[in-house]
């Protein structure tokens, strides 16, 4: 009996032996497998490579065991799903996918657990290739080729191409495809807004299929408050919008903007907050009123040669984009999350290097759904500015809007007034923020590995958190304060001179 190998300890066991075996059947040739290899790994598979005799080789991918954020059983929903989903555009496009040789969506198989064999993604992926124009000081990255305007207009006409062959592939509902005896359907939706952060996990949730993209808007905004008021919020702080590169002159100004950043939400343990939680549900409460501003039924949508809900990748990030030496798209992977949309979600312009990098304004209802959107899945950096945008996008006022003074006022509402209560009750415990406060603070300038040693750390320390504190005694003075680039800005001038 051949023996189990784990491939690495740190991913799954299943039987290695069996694989190459099976593999080799499919084929009728020898099959093997580098077993010092270091898999790669995305953010909810691993895959390793499979080499035959005659040179060709396969990807063997497979859900990672070891991972939080979603459940066995929706791990293999995405897997059947993603298969349904390439298989219909590798019969209905010629958008180059990689190609499906096999698959099990459980570990009832030979090789002990869930997997997908498909075929390697030929050429390089375009995250080795510098996308963004701001300069970084050298040995901070990887020496890349940076792409110059051409280059990217190249780029983004493919990508053109390849959305609007997905825009023709349309079907009547709004959710996840899958396939049973031979015939494709829509079922509940697995986008990431209904999976990620634990959010399967929540009831009370309708996940779909969906008959209108109002429907669909309004269940988004549904599981991002239960999510806000239930799950942890990993990283987001509504009034405190985390630092990005395009706000800076250098990336190490970034940098230090990011460290001041965690210094200030770590203090009060503000991400976590019932504050910010109900900051949260407030936005919420708007965004429920805007979904009319953003529906098909409002931006004018009218019936035409092609009706229904086009298909769409969720993540046409650098890293799942492969191109040859010549900038021509070679393959497109990672359909796992791939749904049916709304049509304004389908129009956005994919964001590069990476989704959260934002679409083109002036298409007007596709940037208001990749505001909602974004804002909604939680996974961005911005959020307060989204949900400014998306507010001045659809009200249009003529003065600047406070979103301060405008939350405010909301909060006189009920639902919310109940809400702020059910929070206040749950608050974290003091003494276990402060301790919290402790442990961070106590090893924040260790990590900066001080040529002073200990004594040099210890100081860093003391100076980061009376920092982030003073910071913390200023937001609570203003009702009007927001923890943006411009803040950050300012204390790195003040230090500086």
């Amino acid at each position: 009996m051949a023996s189990k190998t784990q491939v690495p300890p740190w991913y799954s066991k299943f039987n290695l032996p069996a694989l190459l075996e099976h593999a080799g059947q499919l084929r009728n040739i020898p099959c093997s497998c580098d077993v010092t290899q270091r898999p790669q790994c995305g953010s909810l598979n691993w895959a390793i490579f499979l080499s035959f005799d005659d040179g060709v080789e396969w990807v063997f991918r497979s859900p990672a065991a070891e991972e939080d954020d979603i459940s066995l059983e929706a791990a293999g929903e995405l897997l059947e799903s993603e298969v349904a989903t390439m298989k219909y555009i590798k019969e209905n496009s010629s958008i180059p996918i990689p190609n499906i040789f096999d698959y099990s969506s459980t570990k009832l198989n030979s090789v002990g657990i869930p997997y997908i064999l498909m075929s390697k993604a030929p050429g390089t992926q375009l995250q080795n290739f510098r996308w963004d124009p701001h300069l970084l000081e050298k040995g901070v990255f990887p020496q890349r080729q940076h792409l110059g305007p051409t280059q990217k207009e190249k780029i983004m006409q493919q990508l053109g191409r390849i959305v609007s062959q997905l825009s023709n592939l349309r079907f009547n509902k709004l959710g996840s495809l899958f396939q049973e005896a031979g015939e494709y359907r829509v079922g509940k939706c697995l986008s990431p807004a209904f999976i990620f952060h634990d959010r399967e996990t929540l009831g009370d949730v309708e996940r779909g299929p969906f008959k209108h993209d109002e429907e669909y808007y309004q269940a988004l905004i549904s599981v991002f408050l239960l999510h806000v008021q239930e799950l942890r919020l990993q990283h987001n702080v509504f009034f405190a919008p985390i630092p990005i590169l395009e706000g800076f002159e250098t990336s190490q100004s970034r940098r230090s903007a990011v460290s001041r950043w965690q210094d200030f939400v770590k203090i009060g343990g503000k991400v976590d907050s019932g504050k910010n939680r109900l900051d949260y549900c407030t936005a919420g409460h708007f965004l429920q009123q805007m979904v009319p501003f953003i529906s098909g039924g409002a931006i004018g949508a009218q019936p035409g040669p092609v009706s229904g809900f086009p298909l769409c990748h969720p993540d046409l990030s650098a890293s799942n984009i492969f191109v040859d030496g010549d900038l021509n798209i070679t393959c497109i992977i990672d359909w796992a999350f791939a749904s049916t949309v709304p049509v304004s979600t389908a129009l956005m312009t994919p964001g590069l290097p990476h989704p959260r990098d934002g679409t083109d304004p002036f298409l007007d209802s596709a940037f208001k759904a990749w505001l909602l959107t974004r804002l909604t899945l939680l996974d961005g950096l911005q959020d307060y500015c989204y949900f400014k945008e998306l507010y001045t996008s659809v009200y249009k006022p003529v003065e600047e809007v406070n979103i301060s003074a405008l939350f405010k006022e909301a909060r006189k509402d009920d639902k919310l007034i109940e809400i702020a209560e059910e929070l206040a009750d749950d608050e974290e415990w003091a003494p276990e923020i402060l301790q919290d406060e402790e442990d961070y603070f106590g090893v924040i300038g260790k990590m900066e590995k001080p040529a002073g040693g200990e004594k040099e750390a210890a100081l860093i320390g003391i100076e980061r958190r009376a920092i982030a504190r003073k910071i913390n005694v200023v937001s609570g003075l203003s009702q009007d304060f927001v923890a943006d680039e411009r803040l950050w800005r300012w204390i790195e001038e003040m230090k500086r001179d």
